[in-house]
Parts: structure tokens; sequence; C-alpha cells
């Protein structure tokens, strides 16, 4: 009752308890917004007024304790649209109460109808923000105000076209900022001081210098001679030794020599094969620091920072290795290019050097290092077509080389040609049959056609080779009576295997096999696989 009674009354509210009430239940709900502009706003302040019955309204006049004051505005007035607004929320709230008695918390108006007028308020005061902009031409929203600098025939150009008004807006809307408000310029600020990618991803972490040796090492008391004899011996028959044994008889090496570049770079060499780009990061630096003028680390290194995301690096990198090229560093200018900054500029500079290089080898008898070099920065900038018929070119001169056949099968994944893909990791597998990467890539080429029962067979022989592996190590461990962890092969990569291979059992219709995946067991595959 008492609701209908005020709804009755508004027709001339200009006095009384009823005016002071709303203001009173508009100001509790600005009180608990997010945004302090309500707060600061002449807005904020006249319901304070209206409130504390300093003030009132009468017709269009604001009647104040000591005089009158004439609406300020040409539209619809404080007063007319406070009544507007009031009527229309209490009558909607008085009739959705009709049938229902008081609330028991004794509230005579909602939450809800007050964050009504809260809302129809604070969409008035949006649309015309005087309360801190007043001092400005500026009247209306400050979208308004970008559309209008848009358009330089607008009434507001010809007005106030003086060119420090974006900074008096700017100083204006910072006290109505609220915390997410000033977060947000914080971060736009961050981008645009970076540019486009001028702070590109760099390799700043310490670790990447820290190589991290195994702890248990039955190399370790192997004689000098010998130890170089059974690497040597690895490097030329890699399907004798496999990638952990390798790894760990390079490791005693650089351990016993630590002086060593030219071991320091196989070893990376290996910890790239071994999917470890950290490690290989590790080593490759510490081989660039004991030989600057070591060409395979520079750009063996570039690999690494490509395939970890630290483009600016590689390009360093690929810029190291021509201009320490005996045949290609004068190429290189005496002064570099200015705005190399960001990472575009830096990549079409190197690009240019190694296309010059290219060229400096006319018909077939191109350098085979530079071909790779450019198919990096190709897959790099995602032009893959480019990078696979540059590592072809390599590869015409380094037939055998298994990493490079693997590298051009990846490649060419990307742009969709799966089955030559796969015809590249056969090659890689050909030279290498225990080379567990390539053997998973042929299994992702597989499901990519469709052929998920040669799928889930690749990945069998992986994992199964990863088995053979792990049980190698061990028992050679304890033959070395050494006890603790040994170096787990490829890490990581056990749990992507068992993962496609789960998806490979689905696919073929075979879903308790796909619930073995989870146990890891291979044995529960050979009554339907041979692997």
């Amino acid at each position: 009752q008492q609701v209908g009674a005020t709804a009755q009354q508004t027709t001339d509210v200009t006095t009384g308890d009823d005016l002071a009430k709303t203001a009173s239940q508009i100001l509790d709900s600005v009180r608990n917004s997010a945004n302090p502009k309500f707060k600061d706003s002449e807005f904020f302040s006249f319901m304070q007024q209206l409130a504390d019955k300093q003030a009132t309204i009468d017709g269009e006049q604001i009647i104040t304790g000591d005089a009158q004051k004439q609406a300020e505005t040409s539209g619809p007035t404080w007063a007319t649209e406070f009544e507007k607004r009031a009527d229309e929320l209490i009558n909607r709230e008085s009739a959705a109460r009709a049938a229902d008695q008081t609330p028991a918390d004794g509230k005579i108006v909602s939450e809800e109808f007050a964050r009504g007028l809260e809302r129809n308020w604070a969409e008035e005061f949006e649309q015309t923000l005087d309360g801190p902009l007043n001092e400005t031409s500026v009247s209306g929203h400050p979208q308004d105000a970008d559309l209008a600098l848009d358009q330089p025939s607008s009434e507001y150009v010809h007005r106030e076209a003086d060119s420090d008004w974006l900074e008096r807006f700017k100083d204006n809307i910072e006290p109505m900022l609220n915390d997410q408000d000033r977060e947000w310029l914080d971060t736009q600020k961050e981008w645009e001081s970076l540019g486009s990618l001028e702070a590109a991803y760099r390799a700043t972490d310490p670790e990447l210098n820290v190589y991290h040796f195994q702890r248990s090492n039955y190399y370790e008391n192997m004689a000098p001679e010998t130890l170089q004899d059974t690497i040597q011996h690895m490097r030329q028959n890699p399907e004798v030794a496999s990638l952990s044994d390798t790894i760990m008889a390079m490791e005693s090496a650089v351990t016993q020599n630590p002086q060593d570049a030219a071991m320091w770079l196989q070893l990376g060499l290996k910890q790239q094969e071994n999917e470890q780009e950290q490690a290989a990061v590790a080593a490759l630096r510490k081989a660039i620091t004991l030989d600057p003028e070591s060409l395979g680390a520079h750009l063996a290194l570039a690999v690494s920072y490509t395939n970890e995301g630290y483009q600016m690096d590689a390009y360093d990198e690929l810029h190291e290795w021509v201009s320490r090229h005996d045949r290609y560093k004068s190429l290189v200018p005496d002064v570099a290019p200015e705005n190399m900054s960001s990472s575009e500029a830096r990549k079409a500079y190197v690009q240019d050097l190694f296309i010059k290089a290219a060229r400096m080898s006319p018909g077939q008898d191109w350098d085979p290092d530079v071909q790779i070099a450019l198919g990096v920065l190709f897959n790099i900038s995602t032009e893959y077509e480019k990078a696979v018929d540059c590592f072809k070119a390599a590869l015409s001169k380094r037939p055998d080389d298994y990493i490079l056949w693997n590298r051009l099968g990846a490649t060419q994944a990307h742009v969709g040609n799966n089955k030559e893909a796969t015809a590249a990791y056969f090659r890689a597998l050909e030279l290498h049959p225990s080379f567990i990467r390539a053997r998973y890539n042929m299994s992702l080429a597989s499901t990519n056609m469709g052929q998920h029962r040669e799928a889930a067979e690749n990945c069998l022989i992986a994992l199964s080779l990863q088995q053979r592996e792990m049980q190698t190590i061990d028992s050679k461990g304890k033959a070395a009576q050494m006890v603790g962890p040994q170096m787990m092969p490829a890490s990581g990569m056990s749990a992507t295997i068992w993962n496609a291979l789960q998806l490979s059992m689905y696919m073929v219709g075979e879903p308790k096999l796909a619930e073995a995946c989870e146990k890891q067991d291979l044995d529960a595959f050979r009554q339907k696989f041979d692997f």
C-alpha cells in the first residue's frame, strides 16, 4: 500500500519525504557500484542533496536552501527525467507486488527495483557526460566524440580543432577510471610500446646455459681413447646403439674433456634428435663459447631456437653463421640496416643474405647448409612450400641425412601432403630404423589419411623401441653396479605416443585396447598386432 501511495504522489513530487527516500535508494545502489565515476559525478551530488533534504525540485527548478538554480539543459532536465524514471519504475514495482506482502526484511523497495533505478540513471548519465567533462566543449558519450574526430567536416572539428584536446580528454576521464580500466590501459600501452613484434620471444632463461648431466652413467669410467672409439662407431652405425646410449657416451666424453667443442656440438645434435631442446641449446651454446667459429653449432642452434619459438635468437644465429662463413661473409654489410628491432625486419634482412648466398652457387652446385638455413627461415614465416623446396635441394647433396628427411616430412605434413610426408619418414627409417620421432610422425601422417590401423602399428613399434631402449639402459646400469634413475629416452614422447595409440584404437573399434593404453600395457596388443 505504501508503494501505491508513493506512485500517486510522484506526479507532483517537488518536496517531502518521498523524494528524499527515492534519492536515498538510488544512492544506496550506486554506492555498491564498482565504478567510482558515479560517486564523483554531479548527479551523485544532486541525489545526495535530495536525500539530505538540502534541495528539492519545483517544476523545472532546483530549489536549494539559499536560492533557485535554473536547469542547464535544453532537452529533458534532471528534474523531469527523474520524475519520468521514478514513475516508470515505481509503477512497475507496484504492479509486480500487488498480490504480495511486504518482504520479511522490511524493505519497501526491492534491491532489483533499486538496481533498475541505478541502471536507468547510469544510462542517462553515460549519455550526458557533463560532470567532470563540463569544462570542455564535449557533450554526449565519449564514443560519439571518437566518431566526431573521424569526420573532418563535423561540427565538433570546426569548433574544437586544437591538437591537445585528446590530452585534456584523458586528464578529464582519469578520475573516472577503476582498477580494471587502468589495467587495460596499462596493457594497451605495453603492447603499443612493443610495436608489431619488436620484443619477440627471446631465449633469456638462465637455465638454457646449464647442461644437466645424467647422475648415473656407465661410460664414465671408460678410458678416453676407448670412449672416443666407441662414440665414433656409434656415429657411423647409428643402428648399433640406442640414442640414449649414444648421449650418455658423449656426456662422459665432455666430462672427461670439457674443452672439446666438437663433442659438445655432437651432443647438442643428439639431444635435438632426443626431443630435448633445452639440453640441446645448453650443449650448443657451450660449443659456440669454446669455438665461436663453429658454423655447425650456429646453424644447429638456430634450428633449436626455431623449434622453441625464439625467433629473434634464431635470426641472430643464422646471421652469425653467414657472417663467419669464409665464402659468404662478404655479403654482410659493415653497418647493419636501421630499424632492425622488429622480428619481421630482422627476418627479411637475414633471409636476403641467404638468398644472395644461394645465388652465389648457380645451377646444381648449391650449398646444402644455405638451403637448410633458408628452409628454417621459410618454416618460421610458414612459407612451407618454399621450405620443402629448400630441404629437397639440401637432400640432393646429403641423401643419407635421416634427420633432414624427417624434417622434410614434417614440413610436407604442414601443407597436407601426407603421402609425400610418409615417403620422407619412410626414407628416414630406412637410414635409421630406431628413429622414434620419424616412426611417430609416420603414425600421425597415417591418421591424417584415415589409415588408423597403420597409425596404430607405427605407434606400437615406436613404443616397443622405447621399451627395448629402457631395458638395455637398465641392464647396462646394473652390470656397472649403478643404482638410481637412468636416462629416459625422448622424455615426454612416451605419453604422447600412448595417447595417439588410444585414439587409433577407438577409431578401429577396439575399446578394450583403448583402455589398455591407460595402463601402458604393450603385451595386450600382441594378439591383434604384429610389432
